[in-house]
């Protein structure tokens, strides 16, 4: 049985490039009508990091792993990314998480502003005893007047690398997890993040966690 996947790639751009106009236009147009035109894709976000402008994210909803691989193993996916790579400073980063078929990142991803975390965790930590951990988070969010309009997570397919987890300075392998909260404004996360409510409800998000990355993305919807 094939399980959906939510495919996370995170683009560094060529400093300065316009995606609203000209050739950084077009690009993004034709980047996204590949994506929303294949086979096994059901929905496709897009947005530049509110605190890392120079980043691109596209979130891409595959019916499973195997229907990304069979883009990936497609003829058009050479040109494809030679056309995207004329907008890009480096490679991409991507990942697959798994969240779950009940509350798809679509959710949070429609609120004008989406939180992004990655949380990082020692290789061998064990997914299920942090999923009830971060139900009870989401159980505990509902009973408070956050402004949050929606929120999921999952656990990524591939591991991934943090300093926090390898030796003498080096980066380590680590699984992560990647949430997605949506929120009305910036402004309204970092207030609730001031108030005395936030460090009892966030120590249920935090359990195990060895590192961490936060920012924002306004998504649009292709």
């Amino acid at each position: 049985m094939s399980v959906p996947v939510l495919a996370v790639a995170i683009l560094p751009l060529v400093s300065g490039t316009d995606l609203t106009t000209g050739e950084g236009k077009r690009i993004l147009e034709d980047t996204l009508k590949s994506l929303t035109s294949r086979p096994g894709c059901t929905a496709v976000h897009y947005g530049r990091q509110i605190e890392h402008p120079d980043k691109l994210q596209i979130n891409i909803d595959w019916t499973s792993r195997q229907a990304h691989a069979d883009w990936e193993n497609d003829p058009n996916y050479g040109p494809f990314l030679k056309n995207l790579g004329t907008i890009l400073a480096g490679p991409p980063n991507i990942y697959h998480l798994k969240i779950p078929a009940s509350a798809p990142f679509s959710l949070p991803g429609a609120a004008p502003v989406t939180e992004c975390l990655t949380f990082y965790f020692e290789p061998d930590h064990d997914e299920a005893a942090y999923t009830k951990s971060f139900d009870k988070f989401q159980e505990e969010a509902a009973k408070l007047d956050t402004g949050v309009t929606a929120l999921t997570g999952g656990f990524g397919l591939q591991e991934q690398k943090h300093e926090n987890l390898g030796k003498e300075g080096e980066e380590g392998p680590a699984k992560i997890f990647g949430g997605f909260i949506g929120w009305p404004t910036v402004e309204a996360h970092l207030k609730f993040r001031e108030t005395p409510e936030f460090p009892g409800l966030i120590k249920y998000a935090r359990e195990g966690v060895k590192g961490a990355s936060v920012y924002h993305v306004a998504f649009e919807k292709a």
